[in-house]
C-alpha cells in the first residue's frame, strides 16, 4: 500500500493596530468602550487557541502608540514595564512587527519596549544603515525569526515545522518621523526587503513563511516607495501567509475594492481592524510530500471582540491596573477654560470650531518658531485636520467639548498623535494643490443631484486639511484632482475643485509665497500631501502637538473664538448627505452659513443629515 503523506493543521492568530488599547476604555472621553481592547479580545484568543492543537499568535504593528495609556508609558522610561508589552507577554505572543507609529516617540522608548518583550519584535526594512543588499543592512530590530513547532497529525504523531516570520513597515516612516529620528533610521522598500529575507529563511530550512506586513493592501506594484504593499508581498513566491495592518480595515482576503474580481484565490491574508476590535484567524492545512511541506488548504476569518459574552480578561486588567489608574488621573488634570464650544460634529460640511482652535494654537507657536528666519517675512497660514470624524471610528468618534473646564483628555481628543509642528514655505501653486488634495475627500456631486453621499468612504478624516488664513471655495461638481485614498495626482486636463482662493482679499497667484504651519507628518508628505519638495525652506519644532495645545491653553486666560469659516461650497442645485454623531444638534453644532436638515438615524448608529448645496 502507498503510504499517505503526513498532514497537519496550523492556526495563525493575529491582531493589528492595537494603538495601546488594552482596557476597553476611552481615556479621551473617560468612558467604557465595549468590544475593543486587548483585555476584551483575550477571551476570543483563548477560545480560538483551545479549538486546535497548535496555534501561533502574532501582531502586525502600531501597538505602542495611540492611547493616553501607551503615550504616557512611552514618555516615562522609568515608570516600569510598558503596559502594552506586559499585556502581550501575558497573552504569549509568538512575534510582532514594528509599525510606523511605534517609532513616534524616538528610539529610546522603543528599544526599552523591545527589551521588555518576551517575543521577537521584527522589522526588515527600517534599519540603522543600508548595505549592498537587504541582508547586509545594519538592522535596528531583528528582520525575521525562525519558530520551530511540533504539530500533530491525525493519529497524534508529531511533525516538526519550521516557520519563518518577517516584519515590515511603511518606508515613509523614516520621513514621517524624521524630525525626531534624524538619520538614525533609514528605509528600504517593503517588497525588496521581504523577498530577500524570505529567500534566506527558505535557505535556512523554513517550511512556511509568514509576513507581518504593517502595510495596507495596495496594488501589485512592487516599487520601493510603496506605502501599501501587502498585495505585492503576497505575490512573492516564497511567501505563504500575509497578516496585514496599517489601514485599519477588516479584511479576510487579498481582493480589496468593489471593482476587484472575486475569482482567483490568492495567498491567505487577514487584516484584523484596529484597537483590538477583531482577532484575525488563518487556518492552514499542510501536507508533506517530495521532502517538503506545502499548504493544501487555507481558510480565513475575523472574530470580533464585541461578539464575545466573556468579560475582559481579569489577568490582563490586573497586570495593567496601575497604568490604567495613572492614565485616567493624568487625563483629568485641568489645563484651562474655554468660553467657546469646541466641537467638530460636521467637519466636512461646516465650519469646525475645534479646527479653528487647533489652527490658532499652531499659528501662535509657529510665529515664535520662525522668528528671526526668512519665513517670518511671509504670510503665515495654518493647516488643521479632524482626527475624530466618524467613519470607521464609529458614531461616537467626534470631538464635542462644551464651554467650561479644559482637561488634558480634551486636548488629546483634538490632537491624539505625537506629531511635531513644522513650518514650511509653499508657493501659491503648491497651496492650491494642497487644498485640492484635501478636497479629494469628497465625492463628486453633479449639479441637480439629490442626496449624493458627501464624503468618499475611501478617505480618512485626518487627511482633510482645512487651511486657515486664506479663503476658498470648493466646487463639488468638478472631479477630484487627487486620488481619494492615496493622494496620487490625476491628469484631468481641466480646472480643479478649488475656486476663488484668496489671501487678504486678493486672489492667490501661483508664484505667491506663504509660510504654512502644519505637522511633521504632513510636511514629510504624509497622507498624500507630496506637493512641497523636501528641500523647501522649513523650521521644525520639538514639542508634540499635545504639548503645544497645553501651552496655548495655559497661556490664555480663557479660550474664546471669533468664528471665521475658511471655506465654503460653490452653490449647486443639489443635495448631499452627511453622517454625524447620534446626539448631533443643529442648534448647538450647526453652521448658519450651511443649510442642513436631519434625516434620522442610520443602521450604523449615526445621525444622517441633508446638506443643501
Amino acid at each position: 500500500m502507498a503510504r499517505t503523506a503526513p498532514q497537519v493543521r496550523l492556526r495563525i492568530l493575529s491582531t493589528t493596530d492595537l494603538h495601546g488599547t488594552i482596557w476597553p476604555h476611552d481615556y479621551e472621553a473617560d468612558r467604557t468602550t465595549n468590544g475593543r481592547g486587548l483585555a476584551a479580545l483575550a477571551p476570543v484568543i483563548r477560545t480560538a487557541r483551545a479549538e486546535v492543537p497548535q496555534s501561533l499568535l502574532f501582531d502586525t504593528g502600531d501597538m505602542l502608540q495611540g492611547s493616553a495609556l501607551a503615550d504616557l508609558a512611552a514618555r516615562d522610561l522609568r515608570g516600569g514595564a510598558n503596559p502594552v508589552i506586559v499585556a502581550m507577554n501575558a497573552l504569549g505572543y509568538d512575534a510582532a512587527a514594528l509599525g510606523n507609529h511605534d517609532f513616534n516617540f524616538g528610539l529610546d522608548p522603543l528599544e526599552t519596549a523591545i527589551g521588555q518583550a518576551r517575543f521577537p519584535m521584527l522589522c526588515a526594512n527600517l534599519v540603522r544603515a543600508l548595505g549592498t543588499s537587504p541582508l547586509d543592512d545594519r538592522h535596528f530590530a531583528p528582520p525575521s525569526a525562525m519558530l520551530d513547532r511540533a504539530l500533530p497529525n491525525g493519529d497524534g504523531r508529531l511533525h516538526r515545522l519550521r516557520i519563518g516570520v518577517i516584519g515590515a513597515a511603511p518606508p515613509q516612516t523614516a520621513q514621517w518621523d524624521s524630525a525626531l529620528l534624524g538619520r538614525r533610521i533609514v528605509a528600504r522598500g517593503i517588497v525588496e526587503a521581504v523577498a530577500a529575507h524570505a529567500r534566506a529563511l527558505r535557505a535556512q530550512g523554513a517550511d512556511l513563511i509568514v509576513v507581518l506586513s504593517h502595510s495596507g493592501i495596495g496594488t501589485d506594484d512592487d516599487s520601493p516607495g510603496a506605502e501599501d504593499a501587502s498585495r505585492a508581498v503576497a505575490d512573492l513566491p516564497e511567501v505563504d501567509v500575509v497578516l496585514a495592518g496599517h489601514s485599519h480595515r477588516r479584511l479576510t482576503r487579498i481582493e480589496d475594492g468593489a471593482d476587484e474580481p472575486a475569482a482567483a484565490p490568492r495567498k491567505p491574508l487577514v487584516m484584523a481592524g484596529a484597537f483590538g476590535s477583531d482577532l484575525g484567524i488563518v487556518d492552514l492545512e499542510l501536507a508533506h510530500d517530495h521532502g517538503a511541506w506545502r499548504v493544501t488548504a487555507a481558510r480565513t476569518e475575523l472574530r470580533p471582540a464585541s461578539a464575545s459574552t466573556a468579560p475582559p480578561e481579569p489577568a490582563i486588567l490586573s497586570a495593567t491596573r496601575g497604568a490604567h489608574s495613572r492614565t485616567r488621573a493624568a487625563m483629568d488634570v485641568v489645563v484651562g477654560r474655554t468660553r467657546s464650544h469646541l466641537h467638530g460634529l460636521f467637519p466636512f460640511a461646516c465650519h469646525s470650531p475645534v479646527l479653528q482652535f487647533l489652527a490658532e494654537a499652531k499659528l501662535a507657536r509657529a510665529r515664535r518658531l520662525v522668528d528671526d528666519t526668512p519665513l517670518a517675512d511671509l504670510p503665515l497660514l495654518a493647516a488643521a485636520a479632524p482626527f475624530a470624524a466618524g467613519g470607521q471610528g464609529g458614531p461616537m468618534a467626534f470631538v464635542d467639548i462644551p464651554p467650561g473646564l479644559l482637561r488634558k483628555r480634551h486636548l488629546l481628543q483634538i490632537s491624539p498623535f505625537p506629531n511635531r509642528l513644522c513650518v514650511i514655505e509653499v508657493t501659491g501653486r503648491q497651496l492650491r494643490d494642497w487644498l485640492e488634495r484635501a478636497a479629494s475627500n469628497f465625492l463628486t456631486v453633479p449639479d441637480g443631484a439629490e442626496d449624493v453621499p458627501l464624503v468618499d468612504p475611501a478617505t480618512a478624516g485626518y487627511n482633510f486639511d482645512v487651511i486657515f488664513g486664506v479663503d476658498y471655495v470648493i466646487d463639488l461638481s468638478r472631479p477630484a484632482r487627487f486620488g481619494a485614498a492615496d493622494g496620487v495626482p490625476r491628469d484631468l486636463g481641466g480646472p480643479g475643485r478649488i475656486v476663488a482662493l484668496c489671501h487678504a482679499g486678493r486672489p492667490v497667484a501661483d508664484a505667491d509665497r506663504f509660510a504654512l504651519a502644519t505637522t511633521s507628518y504632513r510636511a514629510a508628505g504624509g497622507g498624500g500631501y507630496r506637493m512641497v519638495p523636501a528641500d523647501a525652506p522649513r523650521r521644525a519644532g520639538t514639542e508634540t502637538m499635545h504639548e503645544i495645545l497645553t501651552g496655548h491653553v495655559a497661556g490664555s486666560r480663557e479660550i474664546t473664538l471669533s468664528p471665521h469659516p475658511a471655506w465654503s461650497f460653490a452653490p449647486l442645485a443639489a443635495t448631499a448627505t452627511i453622517d454625524s454623531a447620534p446626539y448631533a444638534c443643529l442648534d448647538q453644532h450647526g453652521d448658519p452659513s450651511r443649510r442642513l436638515e436631519p434625516l434620522g438615524a442610520t443602521a450604523g448608529g449615526f445621525s444622517r443629515f441633508r446638506l443643501h448645496l
